[in-house]
């Protein structure tokens, strides 16, 4: 799919999933520990989705 074609919120939904995270990784428990585990599961495919996006290396870069 080219790069143009992504609506708004197909771009920012990564960006913003994790400041949900966050988010709730600053509320009291449960919560806290809900978005600790899911910050360490996704913070790989988070720093490979910002090298991709920003660097254009690995399997998110837009391949130009």
């Amino acid at each position: 799919m080219p790069q143009e074609s992504r609506s708004l919120l197909a771009r920012s939904l990564p960006v913003v999933g994790v400041a949900y995270l966050v988010f709730l990784a600053t509320q009291p428990p449960p919560a806290r520990w809900v978005g600790l585990g899911c910050l360490v599961v996704l913070a790989p495919f988070a720093v490979g989705w910002t090298l991709g996006r920003f660097a254009g290396v690995g399997p998110w870069s837009d391949g130009n």
